[in-house]
């Protein structure tokens, strides 16, 4: 009963201030993997700190871009390097919920912080999703990391198949986009469409969200038993915007890159990478297409791709599809001069209005300001590539320029930065800034501002 109390003391701590609770656990997160791998053990070759912090924020983050070689880490910081990205992927504080869950009904308590942290404030059974978030991230890495094996045995020795397996599984889910493979992404598994198409259900399951995974469970159960179903707004918008999006994605990626890279390839083959490479580019970075052989215009629509991102409450970053979507929402009220906003049949609430208007207009202007920076310190660099790694760390795509081994120290601690807020989320930084005051009881009058 005491230590009960003594946790749920500190929950009631936590939850004063979920935002700065979630800074806390990632930076946490960020400078223990700091530490273990600046031990001798973890290097195959010497690393300096800085490299070791940037791999770890990278890691953590779920970025996956890296400033020296993979190889230059040895086995043990290979698996340090996994499990930062483990817990990057789903989060240190829903790891440590799901234990401190096993052992205590935490009721009230616990629902509170789901709802403030995962956003999930209607959520009736918290202890329900946190088991429903760990057992999906382990049977699908689990199923995923056989299949890739199955695929890759016969071309490596078979521990080195199992490592490659387990750490792509996992890289893949959790939308890390850091490959095990070599230095050129997923270019030379072009060819190989059923390793792809593993990739593909990998990525998708990790970015479209836990809750909507919940509900899309439900509703085969649902139907299965012959009962009726109903997907929240939420879901409802993810699932219509994700295929919107990737659709849209992969159109554009075969007009704009299969002339030029895939013309002597079959169309079912040209098809089938232009839509992994339109799931990947939402938030993981993957690649069967050399960025440096890419156009302007695909690299461009590629850092507004992974700017929308992925869902809220997945292993994605971005400022999520949902958000987005609110935005087009907006856009449509006003040109039909309306004073509400609705999505779906469903009005939806001013403050969540306000709060994708200044999550979209804060992320544009930490997106300038830190091109800005960058193309200070790094001189000698292109526009577009400054701009790139500029967009690319925010968003924690993990698709990186040639310019990016070449980073002078002040540019690695702005993608570090970069990194670390694109992963925390512009919401989560308002929340944790923000500090608590007592609500007016009065109204300033109104008046007009001209517009145009």
């Amino acid at each position: 009963m005491k230590e009960q109390g003594q946790i749920m003391r500190l929950l009631r701590a936590l939850t004063d201030s979920p935002g700065r609770t979630v800074l806390f656990t990632i930076a946490l997160t960020i400078i223990l993997g700091t530490i273990l791998l600046r031990v001798p053990a973890a290097q195959n070759t010497p690393i300096s700190l800085i490299d070791c912090f940037f791999t770890a924020t990278s890691s953590t983050c779920v970025t996956g871009v890296l400033t020296v070689p993979f190889e230059s880490f040895s086995l043990f910081g290979k698996c340090i390097i996994l499990g930062l990205i483990q817990i990057g992927g789903i989060g240190l504080l829903t790891l440590w919920l799901f234990l401190v869950a096993l052992f205590f009904n935490l009721g009230i308590s616990t629902k509170f912080m789901l709802g403030k942290i995962l956003e999930l404030s209607t959520f009736k059974n918290p202890r329900q999703i946190l088991f429903f978030i760990i057992r999906t991230t382990i049977i699908v890495e689990l199923v995923g990391a056989v299949c890739i094996y199955l695929l890759i045995k016969d071309q490596y020795a078979p521990w080195d198949a199992a490592f490659h397996a387990i750490f792509h599984s996992i890289s893949s889910f959790c939308m890390a986009g850091m490959s095990s493979f070599g230095s050129e992404s997923l270019v030379p598994y072009s060819h190989n469409l059923p390793f792809l198409a593993v990739t593909s259900i990998l990525i998708m399951i990790g970015g479209i969200g836990f809750i909507t995974l919940h509900e899309l469970f439900l509703f085969i159960k649902s139907r299965w038993e012959g009962r009726f179903f109903q997907f929240s707004l939420t879901s409802k918008i993810i699932l219509s915007m994700t295929a919107i999006l990737i659709l849209g994605a992969t159109l554009l990626l075969i007009l704009l890159e299969g002339p030029s890279h895939f013309s002597d390839s079959p169309w079912w083959e040209t098809l089938s990478n232009m839509l992994f490479n339109a799931i990947s580019y939402r938030s993981i970075g993957f690649t069967t297409i050399d960025l440096d052989t890419m156009q302007t215009a695909t690299i461009f629509l590629i850092m507004m791709y992974s700017f929308i991102g992925s869902s809220p409450v997945s292993t994605g970053s971005g400022i999520k599809v949902t958000t987005f979507a609110i935005f087009l929402a907006t856009i449509r009220a006003v040109i039909n001069g309306r004073m509400e906003v609705d999505i779906i049949n469903r009005r939806v609430a001013q403050d969540q209005i306000f709060k994708a208007m200044a999550v979209l207009s804060v992320s544009l202007v930490w997106i300038t300001a830190s091109t800005f920076l960058l193309a200070l310190v790094e001189s000698h660099s292109s526009f577009i590539s400054v701009f790139f790694e500029a967009v690319s760390s925010f968003t924690n795509l993990g698709l990186a320029t040639s310019i990016t081994p070449t980073l002078t120290i002040a540019g690695k601690l702005i993608i570090i930065v970069n990194m670390f807020m694109g992963r925390v989320g512009i919401l989560t930084l308002m929340l944790a800034l923000r500090t608590p005051r007592e609500r007016a009881e009065f109204h300033y009058p109104e008046e007009r501002i001209m517009m145009s």
